[in-house]
């Protein structure tokens, strides 16, 4: 309880003018966490990821993270240096990453805390993809050894749709990591909203009573009785692999931010939150009380605090550069550099036409074993047609790109409202015996032998949380075609935070390289104005516009500068058209 609350009055001592975004008032969380991350690692866990938004955040880095004091006092300093291709974000937006030896376990934990925008909640459905694709990678199948704990806030929680949309995604078959803990910090008011005018039910919870999950309600006061629970949560969600919530009822010393005084709403509140006593010194009471410690070691603890906190102070008035990057480190100056004096060229793409007979030919069968639609037999029909006629449709080449990318051991995951079959009812990449005997067969999961998997799966009726999720699974899985398809593509305005905060910008904000494919399909069917544009020119708005970018021409033209322009891009929009006639737009970092 010492390491959060000395630090909380440091940082106000030393920076009183800056957005800090405090933990006081829920000092507890860092106990908490640490209980968690010590209790999974005993039962097996080597691997967390942690999604939270601002408030607490720089706490949890420092005392759960183990990032460098120092670094985080340089954060707040004017002479920091970045990187060029790094344009920095507010300090409460970085993520991190470390690797801690448990005390009790003497095994080694792999701890993430996820990069995000101001834009709270919106890093809940990445960080759960990015999960999946850990997961994936180190056949996880149970989700044992890799999980998420996500920090919320009490009107975030309620008030953010996206919440619900993620926990809707908890049973699905292809989006479920086998349970995840979600801490809520209730500070029984929003920014400056009464519970009672942001939601209409008594707990700020309840909206988890839809999946039927256990919620605890805590006081944040009482320590040990959140260490319990703690404890409790993480043998819950790895006997059970199911979702745990727990309520932390705790209260905000401060405003919003340090620099926003609270007392304009609720002098009241304020009043009695300032003549509470802090929740370290009231479980130091406690302690001394019982007789379990002295007051003089709990001074030396103190002391303790201030002394490391003020050398980190002292140290980094001499520092420009962090000891640990939060960015890696391929986008530093040097790499950047060595980058782009190398000789770059398109690679070679190309296939022997036998393989993309046998992707035609697989994809163009009817499986012995079932009964397909008489339409859908009559498309097969049509497509092998083609292929003898040496001809393409959308569908076949996009079988031919994924098929190929299998062979070669890409994994392939696409997802989205009715991928399997396509809204235009092009695809049926999963066809279904008529006769409802035999399990469905997926088209291209068995076309070579030793291939990678395909994944094609159906999601929830939602884009924010769907394409989260895709978002966060193509950061840890790089080998890997991950592609989310909205249903028609003028939907994806629904997912218009993930595309803004993370796709378009999260790589120069943050460092974050993100191989994402958006498959947005749509007609000129007379389905009125919305199904008749994926809105390109949104996405034309959010390329990278660098003035000083420009192709020289003659002696000074630039070697490979096509090469690079495309390495350079935030992403890429391509526009085709196709029987329908259709315009997809794929986009890409």
């Amino acid at each position: 309880m010492h390491r959060p609350s000395r630090f909380e009055e440091f940082m106000n001592t030393k920076y009183p003018a800056d957005k800090l975004f405090g933990l006081e008032g829920c000092e507890v969380l860092i106990p908490c966490l640490d209980t968690m991350i010590e209790q999974a690692s005993e039962r097996g866990g080597e691997m967390i990821f942690l999604g939270m938004s601002h408030r607490g955040r720089l706490n949890v880095m420092v005392n759960i993270l183990g990032m460098p004091m120092e670094d985080v006092i340089t954060l707040f300093n004017e002479q920091l240096l970045l990187p060029k291709a790094i344009s920095g974000d507010a300090n409460y937006h970085f993520g991190y990453t470390c690797q801690k030896r448990m005390p009790k376990t003497d095994k080694k934990m792999e701890i993430q805390i996820e990069n995000n925008p101001s834009h709270v909640e919106s890093v809940t459905p990445v960080v759960q993809g990015r999960t999946r694709a850990a997961q994936y990678v180190r056949n996880d199948i149970h989700g044992d050894r890799v999980m998420s704990i996500i920090i919320h806030g009490d009107s975030a929680f309620t008030g953010q749709g996206v919440v619900y949309e993620t926990l809707q995604l908890a049973a699905l078959p292809n989006y479920q990591l086998g349970g995840t803990i979600h801490v809520v910090i209730n500070n029984q008011i929003g920014f400056t909203t009464d519970p009672w005018d942001s939601r209409s039910s008594p707990y700020c919870t309840d909206i988890a009573k839809v999946t039927n999950v256990p919620v605890f309600h805590v006081n944040a006061d009482d320590p040990e009785a959140v260490m319990f629970v703690a404890g409790l949560a993480v043998e819950w969600r790895m006997k059970f692999h199911r979702d745990i919530i727990i309520d932390l009822v705790c209260y905000r010393r401060f405003g919003h931010n340090e620099a926003d005084p609270p007392e304009y709403t609720h002098p009241a509140m304020c009043k009695k939150i300032a003549e509470h006593m802090p929740v370290y010194k009231l479980y130091a009471d406690q302690l001394i009380k019982d007789k379990l410690v002295s007051e003089v070691q709990m001074m030396e603890e103190a002391t303790k605090c201030r002394s490391l906190y003020c050398a980190a102070f002292e140290k980094a008035k001499f520092m420009n550069h962090l000891v640990k990057n939060p960015w890696p480190e391929e986008y530093e100056d040097d790499a950047m550099e060595k980058m782009r004096k190398r000789h770059v060229r398109m690679p070679d793409t190309g296939v022997n036409e036998g393989v993309l007979k046998r992707i035609g030919e697989v994809f163009s069968t009817m499986p012995a074993e079932i009964r397909v639609h008489k339409r859908l037999a009559t498309t097969l029909l049509q497509r092998r047609e083609m292929l003898n006629m040496r001809m393409v449709s959308w569908a076949l080449a996009e079988a031919f790109a994924f098929g190929t990318l299998l062979r070669e051991g890409v994994h392939v995951r696409l997802s989205g409202q009715d991928v399997e079959r396509g809204t235009f009812s092009h695809r049926h990449h999963i066809l279904h015996d008529q006769n409802g005997v035999h399990a469905p067969v997926s088209a291209l999961s068995d076309v070579f032998p030793g291939q990678a998997e395909y994944v094609v799966c159906n999601s929830s009726l939602s884009e924010y949380a769907v394409l989260g999720f895709e978002y966060g699974y193509s950061l840890e899985n790089m080998r890997s075609l991950i592609c989310w398809e909205a249903q028609f593509g003028d939907f994806t305005n629904n997912a218009q935070c993930v595309l803004d905060q993370y796709i378009s910008s999260g790589e120069k904000k943050w460092g974050l390289n993100s191989r994402i494919v958006l498959l947005l399909p749509h007609g000129n069917e007379g389905m009125g104005p919305e199904h008749s544009s994926a809105r390109p020119e949104r996405f034309l708005q959010g390329c990278l516009d660098d003035e000083e970018g420009c192709p020289s021409v003659g002696k000074l033209a630039k070697p490979h500068f096509p090469m690079h322009q495309l390495l350079d891009c935030n992403w890429q929009i391509i526009v085709t058209a196709d029987f329908l006639p259709s315009t997809v737009i794929i986009t890409f970092c």
